[in-house]
């Protein structure tokens, strides 16, 4: 097929897939294959169109780590914005995209054989407006998120299936409803940049799909020099949480909705920093009084979040809370929460809250069903 031939096709993919690379050292040959293998055909009318945007890095840099059979097949963009974030090639990427849906994918990561497919069918037959695909580690491990309600997987709700603990887009969403919600990654967090993006998404009244049984988008071995696993002050490493519960977009929602965003950050993002930063060196003063306030800000604007956790999650809060607090017993409740199957990790902290999604008496059974 010529040249001119792969142009003309290109401009009329169903699917439009961006990758955003900054360094050669990423696998993005693997990236570019494993799309190739997704089920569509790559440049044909009607398939996919597989977008890399090279990243204050040169093209050719990034062009001569993709096999040279697919390489022509590649719609490369260029972007020296000079900014540590993924979130500008993203939105160049997407800015760039004419097809009905759009994904984004990291570029150490790989589709499984025929995914991509999988999941345009889908969003075909429902008409979703956002495919929510399936993933799993590159060592088979599954990814259990969004935490859905058992036996659900079609026209999801975004309190009750708990769509929030999918943070990343992965998967598709229709390119009207990025346009209709004014989707953007974030420009300027270091890491987080994708929130508010999902945040307006699950939220926004548009019908999102589960792909149980499709092909699964697989997230690879986590790169040295990846972004998001750099280690920063407290107040940089959760700015992306303050920024979303303190804008105008957050402040406008029910009390319900921003409950339900508000304890996934605390779950995932808050305690999870507890442990990281046990493991990569402990924790200093000032930033044991950022947490504390970060954690403080996130409950102001949604004073009932604590609620269904957990009584050792709620344990863990109040440790955050008083940075007093000594580190070892810190470092103690951050693992006793972890330590599933007990009482302490079974019942909520009220138990008015026992039957909420959020509640560890329907969340945990939830997460162990997913598939």
């Amino acid at each position: 097929m010529s040249e001119e031939s792969l142009a003309r096709d290109a401009q009329s993919p169903r699917v439009d897939m961006v990758i955003a690379v900054h360094s050669e050292k990423r696998p993005i040959g693997a990236a570019v294959e494993s799309l190739v293998d997704g089920g569509l055909g790559v440049g044909r009318p009607g398939g996919l169109r597989i977008t890399v945007v090279c990243h204050n890095i040169p093209v050719a840099r990034i062009a001569s780590r993709i096999p040279e059979e697919s390489r022509s097949i590649v719609r490369f963009l260029d972007l020296q914005d000079g900014i540590a974030s993924p979130a500008g090639p993203l939105n160049h990427g997407i800015a760039h995209a004419t097809a009905p849906y759009v994904g984004v994918m990291g570029s150490d990561d790989t589709v499984e054989p025929g995914a991509v497919s999988d999941w345009l069918t889908l969003a075909e037959r429902f008409g979703s407006d956002a495919v929510i695909a399936p993933e799993r580690h590159a060592d088979g491990r599954t990814i259990r998120t969004p935490v859905l309600r058992p036996g659900h997987s079609r026209d999801l709700h975004p309190i009750k299936d708990r769509l929030s603990y999918r943070t990343a887009p992965l998967g598709l969403v229709r390119r009207s409803e990025i346009a209709r919600l004014s989707l953007r990654f974030t420009p300027g967090f270091p890491t987080g940049d994708d929130q508010e993006f999902t945040s307006k998404l699950w939220f926004g009244g548009g019908r999102i799909d589960y792909a149980r049984g499709a092909g699964r988008y697989v997230v690879g071995a986590e790169a040295a020099d990846r972004v998001s696993f750099t280690r920063r002050p407290v107040a940089s490493e959760l700015e992306f949480a303050t920024a979303l519960a303190e804008g105008d977009w957050f402040r406008g929602r029910s009390d319900a909705e921003r409950r339900a965003i508000v304890v996934k950050l605390v779950r995932v993002h808050v305690f999870g920093l507890v442990q990281s930063r046990f493991d990569s060196g402990g924790w200093s003063d000032d930033d044991r009084v950022d947490l504390a306030r970060i954690l403080s800000t996130l409950l102001t604007h949604a004073p009932r979040a604590l609620k269904p956790l957990s009584l050792a999650d709620r344990r863990l809060t109040q440790a955050i809370l008083n940075p007093s607090v000594g580190s070892d017993v810190l470092q103690q409740r951050a693992l006793a929460r972890r330590r599933f199957g007990r009482v302490g990790t079974l019942l909520p902290s009220s138990l008015g809250s026992a039957f909420e999604p959020e509640s560890p008496l329907r969340f945990m059974p939830a997460a162990a069903l997913l598939r």
